[in-house]
């Protein structure tokens, strides 16, 4: 998909440079959209605005991939302040004065890419970029660089944050995959594109590896006692050597080691009506569990359109935080008919077709590789699907 790129400017001449960036990025196969002040428009292609206000940058926030703010950064700072969540979820964002001597990069560095887009959009202008990232500044390569570039869920930004400040400080990191990861070799290639070099190793001889002796870390630090916290703060001090592992598979987090977590499974829940969120969690986690998969690794779920009021069902997804897909019976007739699907009659004559769960996990997987089938749990049925 797409990048989604605005370009806002409060001034002529910062409407003119907007203009001019779109040209370069159209030339590219990239669609920005100019959003100028009605006073100060550049007279060619945009969405014009009156007031430049904090509800219509945050409205702006929530909608674009990046946003190049061609005004002050005070201004910048204002305007975006209330709408800013995390890392995780916020774009990149950039500000530029309206004669391009500088381009900040403001947020998002890493996971956003808005210091890479900086530097792009310096090499357009002639801007200086301005990049303020320590690991960056002492040329450093970051994991959540990596995680950029791959497209893989980092698992603990508490121990993210910890290895930036280790590289910052000399450590060693050592950057391995599961060999067994399906699409391991596309994303040595992604990796190795990014200026990253990773060790494919089975999880068997990677696990061997590690000192099991090492606290557990979790992202809710303040929960230890004084004393266990600064133990855990020494020990992170001392850590000269850390380790980044690209998997699938369920690990959990210890010192020195951060999982990356590529998303590689659909999961199809069918349900019957006033099922509760516990119960059809209880039975999401028990199918992870039994494949031995991370819940960061779920793309997606899936069912059919029948359960898409069913608030259990939405309100687990809703703790998940896993996007959900409601497919209308038509679209999972073709499937139906497939031998390997497990059809019940009691189902096609409720909701016309005879299996959910199978059917949407691979609808959503866009694949026909089950790797659990369809398993019945108390007032749900659960199957997993490989993502093509």
């Amino acid at each position: 998909m797409s990048e989604r790129i605005a370009l806002i400017s409060v001034t002529k001449n910062g409407a003119l440079w907007g203009q001019r960036i779109k040209v370069v990025y159209k030339n590219k196969g990239l669609f920005p959209v100019c959003y100028e002040k009605a006073a100060y428009a550049s007279g060619q292609e945009a969405i014009l605005y009156d007031r430049l206000s904090s509800d219509y940058m945050g409205q702006l926030f929530k909608t674009y991939d990046k946003l190049l703010c061609i005004m002050a950064t005070g201004i910048t700072v204002r305007l975006l302040a209330p709408w800013i969540v995390h890392k995780a979820a916020d774009p990149a964002v950039l500000v530029m004065d309206e004669q391009a001597q500088h381009v900040i990069s403001l947020l998002s560095g890493h996971l956003g890419g808005a210091n890479e887009w900086a530097q792009d959009i310096a090499q357009i202008t002639g801007a200086e970029p301005v990049i303020t990232t320590a690991t960056d500044v002492n040329n450093k390569k970051a994991p959540d660089v990596l995680a950029r570039h791959m497209g893989v869920v980092i698992s603990s930004y508490e121990t993210l944050r910890q290895i930036n400040a280790a590289i910052v400080g000399g450590a060693q990191v050592s950057y391995y995959i599961d060999k067994e990861l399906v699409h391991c070799k596309t994303y040595c290639q992604k990796a190795k594109k990014a200026g990253f070099t990773i060790k494919p190793i089975s999880l068997t001889d990677f696990t061997e590896k590690l000192d099991l002796s090492s606290a557990i870390v979790t992202d809710d630090t303040e929960k230890k006692s004084a004393s266990a916290e600064l133990d855990y703060k020494q020990s992170v001090k001392k850590l000269k050597n850390w380790q980044v592992l690209i998997t699938d598979a369920s690990i959990a987090s210890r010192l020195g080691l951060l999982v990356l977590v590529p998303k590689t499974i659909t999961i199809g829940i069918g349900c019957r009506r006033g099922t509760t969120k516990e119960e059809i969690l209880t039975a999401v986690d028990q199918s992870l569990t039994h494949l031995g998969k991370s819940p960061y690794s779920v793309l997606t779920a899936a069912s059919v359109i029948v359960k898409a009021n069913e608030a259990g069902l939405l309100a687990a997804m809703k703790e998940r935080q896993w996007p959900i897909y409601f497919y209308k019976q038509e679209e999972m007739t073709a499937l139906a008919d497939q031998s390997f699907i497990h059809t019940s009659e009691f189902v096609k004559q409720t909701i016309g077709v005879g299996n959910v769960c199978e059917i949407t996990a691979l609808l959503a997987a866009h694949s026909q590789k089950l790797l659990q089938e369809k398993t019945i749990y108390p007032k749900t049925t659960v199957a997993i699907a490989q993502v093509q």
